[in-house]
């Protein structure tokens, strides 16, 4: 039992220490940063990785430790209100944190990924095609076979719907705090308020989210390999 625990305390550690250093890392990288907040955020991997490994309990300690301990290390952030703190920061490495109960399916039916996938190819060929019309069929099958292929491909691992789950509340929230917390003036809240927010926060969530679910699965993949022993949820 204690050398256990001693193994926990010790990973917990590693992956705390991990994303101190990513954050390090992609401080250094200029192009991952956007001109008025928000970045790639390299360091999320370490962060979702210690959800599945570790469970999303240690995970959630892990992200609230390794926030608290960039602050005091005097990592950039941008504070104008307290809600505003919950929507930038405390919500959007949370929920990162506990990416590992976010899909509550523990196994995937191979019938079923296959299934859904010809179904959803099919969905984006027809809706296509009488959306524009039958003369761009190429390129509507072309997209099909792509939608059919990524969606088979998600399904295989059940690990990466809950990093995506995870992006999409992390993209709804800082959304949300560029609607009405960092709209000028009485446009907070505005129609142009949402639109810029929501063009302006998807690129950088959507690049972070890709380099996830690449790279967590990968990662998992390989401790297992190792025979590192992970938290059944």
């Amino acid at each position: 039992m204690k050398n256990n625990q001693t193994k926990t305390m010790a990973y917990l550690a590693m992956y705390i220490a991990l994303y101190i250093v990513l954050k390090y890392v992609g401080d250094f990288i200029p192009f991952l940063h956007m001109p008025n907040g928000g970045s790639i955020e390299l360091e999320l991997i370490a962060i979702i990785l210690s959800s599945y490994h570790l469970g999303y309990q240690k995970g959630f300690f892990v992200c609230i430790l390794a926030w608290l301990i960039t602050i005091v290390l005097g990592f950039k952030m941008y504070f104008v209100h307290p809600i505003q703190i919950l929507l930038d920061y405390v919500l959007p490495i949370t929920i990162c944190g506990i990416s590992s109960i976010l899909w509550p399916f523990k196994t995937n039916n191979r019938m079923i990924s296959i299934c859904m996938s010809i179904l959803l190819g099919l969905s984006t060929y027809f809706g296509l095609t009488l959306a524009i019309g039958s003369s761009i069929y190429i390129v509507a099958l072309i997209a099909a076979l792509l939608v059919a292929a990524l969606t088979f491909w998600y399904l295989e691992k059940r690990e990466r719907f809950g990093i995506v789950i995870a992006f999409i509340i992390r993209y709804l929230s800082t959304v949300l705090s560029g609607v009405y917390f960092w709209a000028e003036g009485d446009s907070a809240g505005s129609l142009p308020a949402w639109i810029y927010s929501l063009e302006y926060n998807l690129g950088y969530t959507l690049v972070t989210m890709i380099v996830c679910i690449i790279i967590v699965p990968i990662l998992i993949d390989a401790l297992k390999h190792a025979k590192v022993q992970f938290v059944k949820e």
